[in-house]
């Protein structure tokens, strides 16, 4: 972000949502009153002045900044191609009597993640026992935004979010630990990176990872083969919960 302003008048007026107008004159309206966009993308957005008393306005800002502009109570500003991951472009209302009105347009930049990857050390785990996935997403921005939604099947399992402050790209991970029951056995399990900056189903489409199916072995199932026996004391030499018939 920038960290100087320059501003043609030393008197200074804020319409923010810090406090109140300064005055009944100070009064500003950005349309819209909020950006997100996409890191490289385009925007405007348009800074009204509604005081009668208004000498010229203009835009501050380190990319595409607009001179000030006398006679006009509306002026739009515009960058063709974000190129950081903080901005902070500021309107100002000079009026007859020499006070200065601003405003900071809040912009929100974001990107989708690159990939969206699961890891487990196994598929095929024991009923009963606890086992981890882990969802990786790489490279998305801002994290503070990002959700992870975990899936079995049509159900919802967890969700996480993240509390980072940073603008730029990170990249983050959340586990999801679970029991084994038998009706896990060849559960599909997927989860979903989401950017929680536009209402209802608006924004990009969710990132999802590819499923993975879960083994769960019980008493009754095994991974190997039916062993068969010629007496029913052979079975309990085998070190297994594998299924033994006998030799008849």
């Amino acid at each position: 972000m920038y960290t100087s302003l320059f501003v043609p008048y030393a008197k200074l007026k804020s319409s923010s949502s810090l406090g109140n107008p300064a005055s009944a004159s100070c009064t500003l309206k950005m349309s819209p009153p909020r950006v997100v966009v996409r890191f490289g993308g385009s925007f405007s957005a348009n800074c009204t002045s509604l005081s009668d008393q208004t000498d010229g306005m203009g835009w501050e800002s380190p990319y595409g900044p607009v001179d000030l502009t006398q006679g006009v109570t509306s002026l739009l500003f515009t960058i063709d191609s974000v190129p950081e991951w903080e901005l902070g472009p500021m309107c100002y209302v000079n009026s007859h009597d020499g006070d200065q009105c601003t405003e900071i347009l809040p912009v929100t930049v974001y990107k989708m993640p690159d990939s969206v990857s699961l890891r487990q050390n196994s598929t095929t785990v024991k009923e009963g026992e606890q086992f981890a996935i882990q969802c990786d997403i790489v490279n998305v921005a801002p994290a503070r935004n990002l959700s992870v939604l975990w899936h079995k099947g049509n159900k919802i399992l967890n969700s996480e979010t993240f509390n980072d402050s940073r603008p730029s790209p990170v990249s983050k991970s959340s586990v999801l630990t679970l029991t084994a029951h038998g009706d896990d056995d060849g559960a599909e399990i997927w989860c979903e990176a989401k950017l929680n900056l536009w209402p209802g189903e608006q924004g990009p489409t969710m990132m999802r990872s590819k499923s993975h199916s879960v083994t769960v072995l019980s008493e009754f199932s095994s991974p190997f083969s039916a062993i068969v026996i010629s007496s029913w004391d052979q079975c309990w030499d085998f070190n297994c919960f594998g299924v033994c018939f006998r030799d008849v």
